[in-house]
This record gives C-alpha cells, structure tokens and sequence, in this order.
C-alpha cells in the first residue's frame, strides 16, 4: 500500500510540473519481467516507478541507504540493496529469487546513468540474466530526464517535458537456438535496437502503438 501511494505521489508530481506522458500500456506484461529503461539521470528511477502499473522491485548500492531520509524513500520503492553492479553473485542470486518469485524487476541495463544523454552500450548481463530465468524484457525509453536533471547538475530543474514510453516485450524463446553466450548478446542487442527504436517513434510524433 504504502508502495502504491509513494508511487501515485511521483506520477502526479511528474504529470503536474513535468507534463508527463506514458506510452505503450498494452505492451505491459504481468508476472516476471525485467523492465529494461534508458538512464540518463535521477529522476529515470522515481519517474519509472509512478509510470509504471502496479507494483514493481528496483536494485541500488547499498551506499544509497546511508542516508535516513533516501533510505525511507528506497525502501518505499520495493528497493533491494546490493553492493556492487548486476553483474556480481549476490546481485544476480537475488535478481534470480525476485523473478522466480513472479516480479517485474527493473534494470538499467546500461549500468549507469549516460553522460551526454545518448544510449549507452547495452552489457550482455541483462541478456544472461532474462534467458537464464526465461523472463522477457520489456525495452522501455525515457526522454526528458537529461534536460531536467543531468548528472552534472546539483538539483533538478522545476518544469519541462517528460515522457515514459514502453515497448514490446521481448521473449526469450527467439534465442534459444543461440549458444548461451552469443544468445546473452544477441537480447542485449535486442534491447538496445528496441530502445533505440521507442526513441524514433516518439520523436516521430508518438502515433499509434509503440513498437
């Protein structure tokens, strides 16, 4: 509940000072998923969550908890703390337990957040990790972020245009043919194009459904 409230919060933040728009609700799969955003600043985490129907598990550093306050919000956001990137054990272990346990868990599968607003490489964990617990990804692009609140600004702006666009899932069946390792890559890959692909349609004028 307390989830859902914090969440409902940020989505009319987002919608009353930042004109917020979602896309592509009917590609929204429920159960396991991996929900894979373009990341570009602070604000992708908050504004992902209250975009996003239902209930949702985020991962952070552990050094994000230090503090009383983020601690409160993190742990409001379904947030698990981990100690490194998704591509240590622990990390992928509890990865592997949130999905078994039938969650949508969101990644940026960048790894961190883009210094000049672009796309960055897309690592092959986030391709191990959905074909080795057979959950699909959803590509997801968020435009918007960098203008407000780029990693080398203090503070968020306090108006703009955001947008939160979700894409097709992608299954893990279309890779199942692939030795494991060239299949990690090829859904990376995967990832990228379809992320690549949101941001295309958007800027074309966002019309009919997302790709």
């Amino acid at each position: 509940m307390l989830y859902l409230i914090v969440t409902s919060l940020f989505k009319l933040y987002f919608k009353l000072f930042f004109r917020l728009k979602v896309y592509g609700k009917e590609n929204i799969k429920k159960g396991k998923c991996l929900i894979a955003p373009n990341h570009t600043s602070f604000f992708d985490p908050p504004l992902i969550a209250g975009a996003w129907p239902g209930t949702a598990a985020f991962l952070a550093r552990k050094t994000l908890f230090k503090s009383p306050f983020s601690s409160f919000i993190l742990n409001c956001l379904n947030t698990y703390p981990v100690g490194g990137t998704t591509d240590d054990l622990s990390s992928l272990k509890l990865i592997g337990q949130l999905l078994q346990a039938n969650q949508a868990v969101f990644i940026f599968p960048e790894g961190s957040r883009s210094k000049d607003g672009t796309l960055s490489t897309v690592k092959s964990g986030i391709g191990m990790i959905a074909i080795r617990n057979n959950a699909p990804i959803i590509p997801v692009y968020i435009d918007g972020t960098f203008e407000v609140w780029p990693r080398t600004q203090r503070f968020p702006s306090f108006c703009g245009k955001l947008a939160c666009v979700f894409g097709k899932p992608i299954p893990c069946e279309q890779f199942e043919d692939l030795p494991r390792k060239k299949a990690y890559d090829a859904m990376a890959k995967k990832t990228a194009e379809a992320i690549t692909s949101l941001k295309l349609w958007y800027e074309s004028g966002a019309l009919g459904s997302p790709p």
